[in-house]
């Protein structure tokens, strides 16, 4: 558990480590939606800028 979390209650903690499982997982699904070789392929990734806009 990263230190920040530490002050968490541990229902609260346990959810928290799926953050980073989810975000893996997104970043996974860009990955897999870009095609250097299509330049169409970038307006399928669009969807995702919300979420990685940190």
């Amino acid at each position: 558990m990263h230190l920040y979390n530490a002050w968490l209650p541990p229902p609260v903690a346990e959810e928290s480590k799926r953050e980073k499982l989810a975000f893996a997982g997104i970043v996974r699904s860009v990955k897999e939606l870009y095609n250097p070789d299509d330049p169409e392929s970038v307006y399928a990734t669009l969807k995702w800028v919300s979420v990685l806009d940190l």
